[in-house]
């Protein structure tokens, strides 16, 4: 695809008269770096993007020569790899996919993607709204209004049970577990409304549906969450080392019995199981552990082990998935500036 976007981005500046120079200039960057795109060494920033075909007179989509398939790709990084779309490229996009749902054969792919944009675009409008909410608190100490929005945008506990509680999404999910009752994984996020909504028992029933169609370590996990939400911590922690015992080596076992630690305040416990997690898992590696490694050093007031977590996610994010650019990696570079500035301050 470099060759393929360099090619065009030469044709298109030749058709417009333009020299590397120019074009570069237009763009505020070097002649070389234009230079590297027509020869297949590099493709421009995908913030460039929108600019970019302004100037060469032809749509985003029309800087490249790729398949459908390869245009589902690009979306797919971009809304993991962009912290902010911009609107250029959120409009071209959202038009694009809106175009493929009409094609029966790519409606799935486009109709699931067309969703994740919009939650990705939901979810920069909240990272947008969240420091003006913050500043509007202080502006005003009163406004009962500025603590709603800081809470909406940054997902606060509401503590109204006809606000917060799941049962529309109970019904749906209680309609495509019976329609697909081969499908454990349905019934997980089945189980998980259950246990928030205080709904046990159907819980506790839907665990053992659970079992007929996978019989793992994750029923013993949810028989231990059911416990604690009813008050049985005693039981609770009788189920969790059943979970640990039944399938030692397993990474994902220890990283959720940490979980369930961190939720009852044991956050110390719960780092050591992370810790005990992040050995057992085989590359390409996840990096749930650390991840939550790094909220609990910080939680126990230590900012250089917390940053230290986030630069071991960048390091297994170029060992394991190559991975070195993008909003994947970024977002621990702000992480760990956070943490150092605090800890200077």
């Amino acid at each position: 695809m470099k060759i393929d976007i360099g090619a065009r981005i030469r044709s298109l500046r030749l058709q417009k008269s333009m020299t590397q120079e120019q074009l570069a200039q237009k763009l505020n960057l070097t002649p070389q770096a234009v230079s590297k795109w027509e020869n297949g060494v590099g493709m421009p920033d995908i913030q460039l993007l929108p600019e970019l075909s302004v100037l060469l007179g032809v749509t985003i989509d029309g800087l490249f020569s790729m398949t459908d398939d390869a245009r589902f790709d690009r979306i797919e990084n971009m809304l993991e790899d962009v912290r902010f779309l911009p609107e250029a490229e959120f409009a071209q996009t959202e038009r694009w996919l809106k175009e493929q749902r009409e094609d029966e054969t790519a409606r799935p792919r486009a109709t699931l993607l067309l969703a994740q944009l919009y939650n990705k675009r939901a979810d920069e409008y909240h990272e947008l709204a969240a420091p003006l909410a913050r500043e509007a608190l202080a502006l005003n100490p009163e406004a009962k209004d500025a603590h709603n929005a800081i809470f909406d945008a940054e997902k606060g506990v509401h503590q109204d049970w006809y606000w917060t509680n799941h049962h529309r999404l109970i019904d749906f999910y209680k309609g495509f577990v019976d329609g697909h009752p081969g499908d454990p994984r349905a019934c997980m996020w089945l189980i998980d409304l259950l246990i928030a909504d205080g709904r046990l028992e159907e819980a506790r029933a839907y665990v053992e549906r659970m079992r007929a169609a996978r019989d793992d370590w994750r029923c013993e996990m949810y028989l231990g969450q059911i416990s604690r939400a009813g008050g049985d911590l005693p039981g609770a922690m009788a189920w969790f080392e059943r979970m640990t015992a039944r399938e030692p080596e397993n990474w994902l076992v220890w990283a959720d019995y940490a979980d369930e630690l961190a939720k009852l305040g044991r956050f110390r416990e719960a780092l050591e199981n992370q810790l005990k997690a992040m050995p057992l898992r085989k590359a390409p590696r996840f990096v749930d552990p650390e991840e939550s490694a790094a909220q609990l050093y910080e939680i126990l007031g230590d900012r250089a082990s917390a940053a230290k977590m986030h630069r071991r996610i960048m390091e297994i994010m170029r060992d394991d998935w190559n991975v070195t650019e993008g909003e994947a990696v970024d977002i621990h570079r702000r992480e760990i500036a956070r943490l150092e500035g605090e800890a200077d301050g």
